[in-house]
């Protein structure tokens, strides 16, 4: 019997913070990775492996500067989360920042170097002798559900990717730390295994999401590979045109607004975000250019950097050459792509979901973050979630003992069935697609209405070929549940707020901000309920933001 205390699904930053914190607790833990542990790029890793960026730091840096004001930056994350944060959650947020001091030092000694070794990789490496030596990995497997009785967790499913096993795993608490749902879109930065399945078993196990509409999007190159780019300079911009070799970013722009204000406004925040009034009309102006048939045929638009001196022998420069992208032979093929989800599944202080013994982690946690996340703040997050699920995680499992479940049934894995996978590559693909022309930068009702009449017929393909009644495979099954959610959370909130954007409801609702919280009933239908976060919010409120670069 694989019986364990705690069992943390994920091994990126915020999964092997837990699993180290629950190991150096005494608990007997096991870590479940879809893909091998500590690897950079490749599955397993997760975004925070990711190494899609020259750059990229946890904010601890901040707490070697003298100045720094604890009760400032509270004040400027709640400002960033636009009504879509608990104040309560950000004050707990800070104080664990806070203790991180000590330790400040050493953690960002870690980021010297630029390249790939920079996101969650330097300090996932830290942990990695640790965990190899105390705990059980099981690596290349898929948690495909959690196992969970009366509102109670007490493990998960798994299945081998290489024999298509299936398995439980017996525990007294359980971690989600498995990653945003960036494999929902078409284009984004991360390897294959950041699929949304941490909020997919949440969902699937009782647990309520909050939050989940608001994401980071940013520019990214997506030829020969795929990279963030950051244009930190107003020279980066003054050669942007399309497959036709035209310009066309002024004709996206309303009256009163200038190609200056746009472009000075974009090097504040990489993030796309409608808290100022300029600055989204690139990220639209990308995604209707692409989508009136005048992109490249990578699905992007061109940057021309070869006559842009502030850009050479810059960080990003090398790094672009480093992964195969010369600016100073050709223009650079760019588009609009999926960075990290603001939401996730709704916590406590403990980083305890709504139900019992499952807690989350990195982007599995949700509520930390609103409607827009400053820079380094999710870094920031996975070590504190992680350390703190892990914790508490432990605790409970000391107070626990496992239950057993009747035997389970097998689950279909695309991973396990190359044959199995050929039929379902169309699908995936279809899903991924509409979800990046009409869930992620520009929605409307329209554009919402039309993916989930596709989403329904994607349903009901994937019965259709299923290899057994009822069995979707787990991959399919999840991005299926995840593209439902977004879809039903877009679809209600009529307004623009930070990184959401609705072309038929452009600007904030004037009123109390309301964050959206779902839940997923046992026929899989998507429920919504409205709750205000912040009663204190002020919708004419002062933006701290404005003038400084914050994400």
């Amino acid at each position: 019997m694989n019986q364990f205390d705690v069992i943390v699904v994920g091994a990126g930053l915020a999964g092997v913070c837990a699993a180290r914190q629950a190991l150096q607790a005494g608990a007997k833990t096991a870590l479940v990775t879809k893909g091998w542990l500590g690897g950079i790029g490749i599955r397993g890793s997760g975004a925070s492996g990711c190494g899609a960026s020259e750059g990229g730091r946890p904010a601890f840096f901040r707490l070697l500067d003298k100045s720094f004001d604890a009760d400032n930056y509270r004040d400027k994350i709640i400002n960033a989360g636009l009504g879509m944060v608990e104040p309560d959650m950000v004050s707990f947020f800070m104080e664990e920042f806070v203790k991180m001091k000590s330790e400040a030092e050493e953690i960002m000694s870690c980021y010297q170097q630029p390249g790939p070794f920079s996101l969650g990789t330097p300090l996932v490496r830290t942990h990695l002798d640790f965990i190899r030596k105390h705990a059980k990995i099981y690596c290349q497997t898929t948690a495909a559900q959690l196992l969970v009785k009366d509102n109670v967790c007490s493990g998960t499913l798994c299945v081998d990717e290489s024999t298509g096993r299936t398995s439980p795993l017996y525990s007294k608490a359980v971690v989600l730390a498995a990653g945003g749902d960036a494999g929902l879109f078409s284009v984004n930065v991360h390897p294959e295994c950041v699929s949304g399945d941490g909020y997919a078993l949440g969902l699937k196990a009782g647990a309520e999401a909050i939050n989940l509409e608001f994401m980071q999007i940013f520019t990214m190159t997506t030829v020969p590979t795929r990279n963030l780019i950051h244009f930190a300079n107003a020279e980066y911009l003054s050669s942007l045109y399309n497959v036709e070799r035209k310009k066309f970013l002024s004709r996206y722009l309303p009256k009163g607004i200038s190609l200056n204000q746009c472009i000075r406004e974009n090097i504040l925040h990489a993030p796309f975000s409608v808290r100022d009034r300029a600055s989204r009309y690139l990220a639209i102006g990308i995604v209707k250019e692409i989508k009136a048939g005048r992109g490249t045929p990578s699905g992007g638009i061109y940057v021309d950097l070869r006559n842009c001196p502030s850009f050479r022998n810059t960080r990003q420069d090398h790094f672009f050459r480093y992964r195969g992208i010369d600016t100073s032979a050709h223009p650079v093929e760019v588009s609009m792509g999926f960075q990290c989800c603001n939401g996730g599944l709704r916590i406590n202080k403990k980083m305890e979901t709504t139900v019992a013994g499952l807690f989350a982690a990195g982007e599995n946690a949700g509520g930390l973050h609103g409607a827009d996340r400053l820079g380094g703040n999710m870094l920031a997050a996975c070590i504190i979630t992680g350390r703190i699920a892990g914790q508490h995680a432990a605790a409970c499992a000391q107070d626990r003992t496992c239950a057993e479940h009747p035997p389970c049934r097998p689950k279909q894995l695309l991973a396990a069935k190359p044959d199995l996978a050929k039929k379902y590559a169309r699908l995936i693909m279809e899903i991924r697609q509409s979800a990046w022309d009409n869930l992620l930068v520009i929605k409307s009702e329209s554009s919402i209405n039309q993916f989930l009449i596709l989403i329904d017929g994607i349903s009901e393909e994937a019965r259709k070929i299923a290899p057994s009644p009822g069995e979707v495979p787990v991959e399919v099954d999840n991005l299926l549940i995840l593209a439902k959610a977004l879809a039903k959370t877009s679809l209600e909130r009529k307004e623009s707020r930070g990184g959401f954007y609705r072309e038929d409801y452009p600007t904030p609702a004037k009123r109390t901000p309301e964050a959206h919280i779902l839940t997923l009933s046992e026929a899989s239908d998507v429920t919504l309920r409205k709750e205000v976060l912040d009663p204190q919010w002020n919708p004419d409120f002062k933006d701290m933001l404005d003038k400084e670069r914050w994400g």
